[in-house]
């Protein structure tokens, strides 16, 4: 039996055969308790006593 080259290889695949779906990809879900991330610089506490403008 000998080898079969890439290109014999892609040949003789069907494109409509069914596959097994990839690995997925990129960024993990992270856990959080609020459903976000709290930010320092956000409305609250630390911009009580400060002036924000409207531009």
């Amino acid at each position: 039996m000998t080898r079969m080259s890439k290109q014999g290889k892609k040949r003789h695949i069907s494109k409509k055969a069914p596959r097994l779906p990839g690995v997925k990809t990129g960024p993990k879900k992270d856990a959080l308790e609020q459903g976000f991330k709290p930010h320092e610089n956000a409305i609250g506490e630390l911009t009580a006593n400060r002036f924000i403008p409207k531009i």
